[in-house]
């Protein structure tokens, strides 16, 4: 039987030895056998390895793993995120067994445990199992998270713990990079659509079209680009969009006679939820792509909402039924993006959704390959490094998440 190694989200005593590097550190590990295994257990050190994230690359797959972090070769990685929900909750029922990850309750703690044989952490992959060899990580990280969603209408958990503990189990277990960013924010490929909350910005970009004689053309002579900030409103996940700058234009001849603050609907106040689509008109015999926000004031009526779009043949606003939902359908040839803030050599910069390291340092400075990179991410809110490769190939490909700080040279 194979060892399964357990670690706590917290202890005590371990953060009080090593409160010299982070006062609130909730990675002090504790590595134990399960009661099927081995019975002792062995409390991690605050050795160096335990302060920094590794980048580690088995055969052609490059798996992120966090601090305190030890991958067995055979039988289970457990973890156990203290206060993972809110009293009160049912005592049962809450559990999820999607092979090869089960999570289990005990109290207010989650317990999750993943087979290492199964190949999703990228070790130890059995492929005399079939089903566990044809594994495709994107589908199934897709459908762990919806099952994680899916706890909240099962009352499970309260609105908004869903998301944070997609978020909690994305940075504590060993993934590759992608794996981990779609099991946070979902699977946009799949869904072509992705949550909108205040780990990111919205970057509205209008086209500005030549005018004749007070009839707009269809040439288009600039740009006007408008930003939105996304703000928790409550601990339940709600938010608020508000406009952060307006009026940023780009175009050729005479200044626009319509801003784009004209032209952008405001998002409803009354919703507290919203969701950037990007859905293809089959009605048309050139199907263009259009984005389109939808938003409610409870989650039930926005995944109502989408299912009724995603439905559609038409990519409009006429597709949804509900009053219940709003709606904005943006013109074409605009484009909407979602965008994490980062640091780029002690400097606040964005990227798109997906954003490789590589794609940010480009956009900031337009030099050859940097000579040295250096990557900070969030650990139970600390940066620490990301350790990789000598020549850094690993963390330039690396995808950015929230509050990531680059430096390089």
């Amino acid at each position: 039987m194979g060892r399964t190694r357990t670690i706590d989200k917290e202890s005590k005593s371990s953060r009080l030895r090593c409160a010299w590097y982070y006062r609130k550190m909730a990675a002090n590990s504790l590595v134990a056998a399960s009661a099927l295994a081995l019975g002792t257990m062995l409390l991690v050190s605050c050795s160096p390895a335990v302060h920094s994230y590794a980048l580690s690359r088995e055969d052609q797959t490059t798996i992120l793993v966090p601090p305190g972090i030890t991958i067995p070769t055979k039988g289970a990685l457990e973890i156990k995120l203290l206060n993972a929900r809110r009293a009160p909750f049912p005592r049962a029922g809450c559990e999820i067994n999607r092979d090869p990850i089960e999570l289990q309750w005990r109290g207010s703690a989650a317990v999750i445990r993943v087979k290492t044989e199964s190949g999703l952490l990228g070790y130890g992959q059995d492929t005399s199992k079939g089903d566990q060899a044809s594994l495709d990580p994107l589908q199934y990280i897709n459908e762990l998270r919806q099952d994680l969603i899916g706890l909240e209408s099962r009352g499970c958990l309260h609105p908004g713990e869903a998301q944070k503990l997609a978020a909690d189990i994305a940075e504590r277990l060993p993934f590759q990079p992608f794996v981990a960013y779609e099991l946070r924010f979902g699977a946009f490929d799949l869904n072509q659509f992705i949550d909108l909350t205040p780990d990111f910005r919205l970057r509205i970009v209008y086209p500005i079209f030549v005018e004749e004689n007070h009839v707009q053309t269809r040439e288009i002579k600039g740009v006007e680009t408008v930003y939105y900030e996304i703000v928790s409103d409550q601990r339940d996940g709600r938010v608020r969009i508000s406009e952060i700058t307006a009026g940023k234009s780009s175009s050729r001849g005479s200044s626009p006679q319509g801003s784009a603050k004209q032209i952008a609907q405001p998002f409803p106040r009354s919703s507290a939820y919203f969701r950037l689509l990007l859905k293809k008109n089959l009605t048309l015999a050139d199907p263009i792509t259009v984005a389109i926000i939808l938003s409610s004031a409870d989650r039930k009526h926005l995944d109502d909402a989408t299912k009724e779009l995603d439905s559609s043949a038409e990519a409009s606003c006429h597709a949804i039924t509900s009053p219940s939902a709003s709606c904005i359908m943006f013109p074409t040839l605009t484009g909407v993006n979602a965008e994490i803030r980062v640091k780029v050599n002690g400097k606040e910069a964005f990227a798109r959704v997906g954003a490789q390291v590589t794609e940010v340092i480009r956009e900031v400075d337009t030099d050859d390959r940097p000579r040295s990179v250096r990557v900070k991410r969030l650990f139970d809110k600390h940066l620490i490094t990301i350790k990789g490769d000598s020549d850094y190939k690993d963390l330039l490909a690396l995808i950015l998440m929230p509050g990531d700080e680059i430096s390089y040279r």
